[in-house]
């Protein structure tokens, strides 16, 4: 029996910034392997559900919980709007037979026992991915890797596991019609998780009443200085300012338009 429990599950979906919900006796559920070995999990596996919005997210987590005859068949559930599921702390019956080739991989047939399991809420038939939906699972993957020690080359898919699955596929960031996702690429957005934050610049005198601003409709960020100034921020670094400066501040387009004619 495994003896790894993984307890800390929803402080790091929660640290991600994810909404999160726990279902109830999730830190001891598992297979019937118990919880994980030492040195594991080594691996964190994405899997679409093939369920219909309709079971989106009561059926889908009932399901997966105790409905299935192998239940639970993953510790974590990823709702259309984004929302996560906290559903077992041990190791779970989510990814069968299969084997893996690439370096770092799992003995045949022993995933289960090696991954953490997500199934993420789309039909599996062609159903677009919401954009919520998509940029919630890069960082919940991003968010498992580093918590777990797990490196972003070992989130894999279903369909990298075992030939007789094509999940996670469908309009997406990474596919287009009814593919499979592009699993190098879509490692490259988990990869981008893990890069440290970049550090703002000094605060300089004249900035301490520093705030940011965003842009409603283009979605641009800005930090505007205690004298009025304002600079632009990329996107990638908007965490790193907000740790430091606060929230950004949601600012109509031609309120924001003025105050950059100023800076």
């Amino acid at each position: 029996m495994g003896t790894r429990w993984l307890d800390s599950l929803a402080t790091v979906c929660r640290a991600a910034g994810l909404v999160v919900h726990e279902v109830d006796g999730w830190p001891r559920r598992a297979r019937g392997s118990g919880g994980y070995d030492p040195g594991r999990p080594t691996h964190v596996m994405v899997h679409h559900t093939a369920s219909n919005p309709g079971s989106d997210p009561d059926g889908d987590v009932a399901y997966i919980t105790s409905g299935a005859d192998s239940s639970p068949i993953s510790n974590l559930y990823l709702s259309r709007s984004g929302e996560v599921w906290v559903i077992a702390g041990g190791a779970t019956n989510t990814n069968g037979s299969g084997s893996a080739p690439w370096p770092g991989g799992c003995p045949d047939d022993q995933m289960n026992t090696h991954a953490i399991g997500i199934e993420a809420a789309n039909n599996g038939v062609g159903e677009p991915w919401p954009m919520a939906q998509q940029a919630a699972y890069v960082a919940l993957c991003g968010a498992l890797c580093a918590a777990y020690d797990i490196p972003a080359d070992l989130v894999r898919a279903h369909f990298e596991w075992t030939s007789r699955k094509i999940d996670p596929a469908g309009p997406s960031t990474w596919a287009q019609g009814s593919a499979s996702w592009d699993m190098p690429l879509y490692r490259d957005d988990v990869a981008d998780q893990l890069e440290p934050l970049p550090e703002p610049p000094p605060i300089e005198e004249d900035d301490e009443m520093a705030f940011i601003v965003i842009n409603k409709d283009t979605g641009q960020p800005a930090l505007v200085y205690g004298d009025g100034r304002l600079t632009g921020l990329a996107g990638e670094d908007l965490a790193a300012y907000e740790a430091r400066f606060g929230a950004a501040i949601p600012t109509d387009n031609v309120v924001f338009l003025d105050m950059a004619g100023k800076g």
